[in-house]
């Protein structure tokens, strides 16, 4: 499962820097705190259905996108 959260992290973090926003920035934008978004990037946290809703909002992206390579 470690390596799920990583990997779901990873895209997470890459989906944002392609969109050029910080973490901070992220968190607002999708109503998430943002040590939150710190910890799903590093793998910390296991991400909900709500959060991946909210993120996928606010990088405008499918969900799908998170789970590319995942596994």
């Amino acid at each position: 499962m470690d390596k799920v959260r990583k990997d779901i992290g990873a895209n997470i973090r890459a989906l944002r820097h392609k969109a050029g926003l910080s973490q901070e920035r992220l968190a607002e934008k999708a109503e998430l705190h943002p040590v939150y978004i710190s910890q799903l990037e590093c793998g910390l946290k296991s991400v909900s259905m709500e959060a991946l809703w909210k993120l996928s909002r606010a990088l405008r992206v499918e969900m799908m996108e998170f789970l590319r390579g995942v596994g």
